[in-house]
């Protein structure tokens, strides 16, 4: 057993999540820490026993993640901030006396810059390797740790060391067969070493790592959830006659598409358990009595620029089913895609028609509204992307429609697992950006014949839960659809 544990001296994990320049980077990924390792036998003279080490180090498999507990990591603020530019040269000859003042930091152009970090006090992290025998290389492994100061950022200060016990896992890599996992992670691989002395003598940024799936350890988890899965099954906007948005009824006539087309292919397969999932229904058409697929627009809104446009759709399918259940709404999947580029055309009549993909691509390659984690990382306040569709229509001359709205609310959190709300806003315009307004939505009808009455609201939990917060009468067709909101004012 292999165990690197290190702890963060400021308190403060400074790195910056490659996908988003802006947020931070937590968990720390694998080669992250493989890279302080590789720069710190660069600096300390390139020992060929610690070069064996490191190159050993990359044939092993993928290790296992701990970091402190969720409760005890919270994001930084992260403001703007404008540095000076690098140094310039100065002129060869001539006009050095002119041009000189030029080259001091304060007349230097200054450049936009964000640190974002991750506060983690005095806790431990640690990446582990259970079945790897590190005995002919402790020596030099130790020595290199020693000579790590940093692990990120250059304000990143750490303590790293060789640990003689594993603490417990926070994640596990995923095997090579799984189909969704919790996370991604950069792990070096073979020749890993030698991709970064290569870009380091041509000047160059170091190359992104692979790639590795990974999953929370089976269990419960600490942090309060909603009954969906929060591994997304994401199908991205590849084409189609127009561009679709959230106003109108595009929302419910994509998932109406995207469902029956999916009960069709579990219908070909021959699955009784997926199309139970799929629909919503039992074998003799009544409803279903538990959780089944939720049908979401994963639409571009919360910030300054969003317009609300579609960029695709996603599958939320039931939390804790089956390893056989979940192969069999795959299968229907896979049975609908089209083989030659996994795509999916769904029609929506007058609407015209939109061209999906599955995407399976590492999140460096989504756009964030295509990640999973921006729709169900645990967060106090959420926001809704698409209104909530209240159950019951309020009684006439209600005294305060409003108050009676956040009954109705609350009720629905109880309904999908969901804590009861310390507070609960009724808006008539979602605080995201982007988000068109509730009365552009088309009402849900009951049925006998009434419209539903829906709402945009913001939610605020006593603490953090996680998601997918799906909400109301239509969460299965797009509409109650929550984005976690993890800044205040965002």
């Amino acid at each position: 057993m292999l165990a690197l544990a290190w702890q963060y001296l400021a308190g403060r994990a400074v790195a910056t999540d490659p996908t988003d320049r802006q947020t931070a980077e937590w968990p720390p990924h694998p080669d992250r820490v493989f890279q302080a390792l590789a720069a710190a036998w660069g600096e300390t003279g390139q020992s060929p026993a610690q070069q064996v080490a490191l190159e050993w180090l990359c044939e092993q498999p993928p290790p296992t993640v701990a970091v402190p507990a969720e409760d005890a990591v919270q994001e930084c603020a992260a403001p703007i901030v404008y540095v000076p530019v690098n140094d310039t040269e100065g002129p060869a000859r001539g006009s050095y006396e002119d041009k000189q003042w030029g080259l001091l930091p304060e007349k230097r152009a200054r450049k936009e810059r964000c640190f974002p970090a991750t506060f983690v006090g005095d806790g431990t992290c640690a990446l582990v390797w259970p079945d790897a025998d590190p005995a002919p290389h402790r020596a030099a492994l130790a020595a290199l740790c020693a000579a790590v100061t940093r692990i990120g950022h250059s304000s990143s200060l750490v303590h790293l060391r060789l640990a003689e016990s594993a603490p417990p896992p926070s994640y596990l890599p995923a095997p090579a067969e799984a189909r969704r996992h919790d996370l991604k992670l950069r792990v070096p691989g073979p020749g890993r070493l030698g991709q970064l002395v290569a870009a380091f003598a041509d000047g160059d940024r170091p190359p992104t790592a692979r790639w590795q799936g990974y999953l929370k350890p089976a269990g419960e988890s600490q942090t309060p959830h909603s009954l969906f899965d929060p591994r997304l099954i994401v199908l991205r906007r590849i084409g189609g006659e127009r561009r679709f948005g959230l106003g109108g009824a595009q929302v419910p006539n994509l998932a109406d598409a995207l469902r029956k087309t999916l009960i069709a292919a579990a219908e070909a397969t021959g699955s009784v358990i997926a199309k139970a999932i799929l629909s919503g229904h039992a074998a003799d058409g009544t409803p279903a009595e538990t959780p089944h697929a939720a049908y979401l627009p994963l639409a571009d809104v919360g910030h300054g620029h969003a317009d609300g446009h579609l960029l695709g759709l996603a599958i939320a399918l039931p939390r804790g089913i089956s390893r056989a259940a979940e192969d069999a709404c795959f299968g229907a999947l896979a049975h609908a895609l089209q083989p030659a580029d996994n795509s999916l055309c769904l029609k929506c009549g007058a609407a015209g028609t939109m061209v999906v993909a599955y995407d399976d691509r590492d999140d460096v390659l989504r756009a964030k509204t295509l990640r999973p984690e921006s729709w169900c990382a645990a967060a106090v306040r959420w926001a809704t992307a698409t209104p909530i569709v209240l159950d019951r229509l309020p009684p006439r001359r209600h005294a305060d429609p409003d108050a009676w709205a956040a009954t109705q609310i609350a009720q629905a959190c109880a309904r999908i697992g969901l804590p009861m709300p310390s507070e609960i806003r009724i808006l008539p315009v979602s605080c995201l950006t982007g988000t068109p307004a509730a009365r552009e939505f088309v009402p849900l009808p009951r049925k006998d014949g009434a419209r539903r009455w829906h709402v945009h609201a913001e939610l605020h939990f006593p603490a953090p839960v996680e998601g997918p917060v799906l909400l109301g009468a239509g969460r299965y067709r797009g509409y109650g659809l929550c984005k976690p909101l993890a800044k205040e004012g965002e």
